[in-house]
């Protein structure tokens, strides 16, 4: 059932013909081919198929997208699958901050953090040592909404950022901290930073007393009939070979790893299926509810799928609690970088799902243009399902 109270502020989507316009200008500027196979069953709509065949390549070419899904009034109306299958687990890269948010909003729920207002001093206790009087005022908002001036990450493809190389930090959240004390406290606006949502991932370990990989076994995959076993959390570590665990990590099935703490990456490196994807963004469609139960309060998965803020740089759309949101278009989402993307349409009660498979050291493109298009894309299908407004 998708959320009916709250469709009006997201705005209708826009219309199929401005949309294909945007997604083919890429697909000329890339100038990539498109080949696919497509499977019999189920079988997509006559338009679904077109757009599917038009822009499959955008994306580094088609050897790069491995499964495309969309879904309406909880049925899966297409599934496509490229030298991959269903059982299939690949790096959901940003996507994975969409699901640090939900078990922020699921340990609000039980008590576990007080609410958004919390402050990162009482947040973070263990940390006290580095926080300042002003970075132990932040509250659990600003860091949500990417407006507590964290460092954004460098423009290399891997965990390096700010501090320089968070590889060789042997507390990464203390480095963060200190680094983010540094800076000052900015002018409040929007400055997207890795190194704060993993900040996030550190709070739902210091609430729950266990990683942010189990507590979410617990309480959101086990609900959602999401397989993990067996749990991969391998930590990063000083004297360690990042690039080794990273490859270890690339044989996983279900995985997310951690820093020397044990806090797993809140903002990148969570393998899923795209069918689990999909179960996320029908979580979040059905505000927060999965047969008859309620896995994170619909006060929580309407607040972090709304506009909360502005952005800088990025046209019309806004960001809630770690979701990107389009009114224009009206949609919400997660993308990760290198071309995956969970899209959502309440007007029309959808999930769309893009996943491909970019390794950590690819160096095809732009991992930010591919991430944007698989949103294109994923809007564009959902364009073609029927409206149920009208």
């Amino acid at each position: 059932m998708a959320r009916r109270d709250h469709q009006d502020s997201r705005g209708r989507a826009g219309t199929r013909i401005s949309l294909m316009c945007a997604v083919l200008g890429a697909l000329l500027v890339s100038g990539c081919s498109s080949a696919l196979s497509l499977p019999e069953k189920p079988q997509p709509t006559d338009a679904i198929r077109e757009d599917i065949e038009s822009i499959f390549g955008t994306l580094y070419g088609e050897d790069a997208v491995r499964a495309v899904l969309v879904q309406q009034h909880g049925e899966l109306v297409y599934e496509q699958y490229q030298e991959s299958t269903a059982d299939d687990t690949w790096d959901v890269r940003g996507v994975t901050r969409a699901v640090t948010s939900t078990l922020i909003g699921i340990a609000i729920d039980r008590g576990l953090i007080s609410g958004v207002d919390a402050t990162l001093g009482q947040l973070l206790p263990a940390y006290a040592a580095v926080l300042t009087a002003e970075t132990a005022a932040i509250q659990l908002k600003a860091v949500l909404t990417h407006t507590a001036n964290f460092a954004p990450m460098s423009e290399e493809r891997d965990i390096r950022g700010t501090p320089a190389d968070l590889y060789a930090q042997p507390d990464w959240v203390a480095a963060i901290l200190a680094d983010r004390a540094s800076r000052g406290p900015g002018d409040g606006r929007f400055l997207f930073s890795d190194p704060g949502t993993h900040i996030l991932a550190a709070i739902v370990a210091e609430a729950t007393g266990m990683s942010p990989f189990r507590f979410a076994d617990e309480v959101l995959f086990e609900p959602l009939d999401i397989d993990t076993a067996p749990l991969w959390e391998e930590r990063f570590a000083a004297g360690r070979d990042p690039q080794e665990l990273l490859r270890e990590y690339q044989e996983a099935d279900v995985a997310w790893p951690a820093d020397p703490q044990g806090v797993n990456l809140g903002y990148t490196h969570l393998r899923l299926r795209p069918s689990d994807l999909l179960s996320i963004g029908q979580l979040m469609l059905d505000e927060g509810a999965w047969d008859d139960e309620q896995v994170v309060s619909a006060t929580w998965a309407v607040q972090a799928t709304s506009p909360v803020v502005a952005t800088v740089g990025y046209g019309t759309i806004a960001y809630g609690y770690q979701w990107w949101v389009d009114p224009q278009r009206g949609v919400f989402y997660a993308q990760g970088e290198g071309g995956t993307a969970v899209v959502i349409d309440p007007v029309r009660d959808a999930v769309a799902v893009i996943a491909s498979e970019v390794t950590i050291d690819d160096e095809r493109g732009n991992h930010g243009y591919a991430s944007a298009t698989a949103v294109g894309l994923a809007v564009l299908l959902l364009a073609d399902l029927s409206d149920d407004s009208e």
